[in-house]
């Protein structure tokens, strides 16, 4: 099945300050526990809470645009909490936006879901906001997590550099280089290891997840 592309997809950070800055923006921050699930610590909480005053930086773009788009977006929000000592939560995720020692790590547009009834699986969040479907590798080892985070991140650098144009059903590959090319790797472009990892990927249309398989073993196809 074809995964249906949509028309406009949407990015929105809130910038938190102590002061207002031009505007004050009346909205809802997501609940605590979830951005505890998503990575913040109780000390970056703290943070959030001294910094009531609110500013919504958003846009809608075409999915083709969305990585560009929503990495100026990004900077932009960034800018402004540096040059008044805030905060930025990326409102798709949702999480504090910490500052990237690698800023083209793909690792910055999503977090890793955590669901407790579905321990076999490895799922991203944070996609949507580029008009794809969430990722889902099944049937992880969960002794070897660490590598099949790898593949995962691996596969979102590729499907973040192919969609729209490229329909992601079928038969695919996540190779080292990939992965090197999500987590930014300084040394990603030389990496020419042939090394790849097997996959067969579905759309899941009712839960609107890219349902993924491991054809291959990664710790000897990739990481041996």
């Amino acid at each position: 099945m074809t995964v249906p592309v949509p028309d406009r997809v949407r990015a929105a950070y809130v910038v938190l300050t102590e002061r207002p800055l031009d505007r004050v923006d009346d909205l809802p921050l997501p609940d605590e526990g979830l951005l505890r699930l998503r990575g913040t610590s109780e000390a970056v909480l703290e943070q959030v809470r001294a910094r009531p005053a609110r500013l919504l930086v958003s846009g809608t773009y075409a999915p083709a645009d969305a990585r560009r788009e929503t990495g100026r977006l990004r900077a932009e929000a960034l800018a402004l909490a540096d040059a008044h000592d805030g905060l930025v939560l990326d409102l798709q995720v949702p999480r504090v936006v910490q500052p990237q020692a690698r800023p083209g790590a793909v690792t910055q547009w999503f977090a890793f879901d955590v669901d407790p009834t579905r321990p076999d699986d490895v799922a991203t969040h944070g996609l949507e906001a580029f008009g794809l479907p969430e990722v889902r590798l099944v049937g992880v080892d969960d002794a070897r997590r660490p590598m099949f985070d790898a593949v995962a991140v691996g596969l979102v650098s590729r499907l973040l550099a192919e969609w729209p144009a490229h329909d992601p059903v079928g038969p695919a590959a996540v190779t080292l280089r990939d992965i090197a090319e999500g987590y930014a790797e300084p040394d990603a472009a030389s990496t020419t290891s042939e090394r790849r990892v097997a996959l067969l990927i579905d759309y899941a249309e009712d839960a609107h997840e890219l349902v993924v398989e491991l054809a291959d073993d990664p710790a000897t196809a990739l990481f041996a």
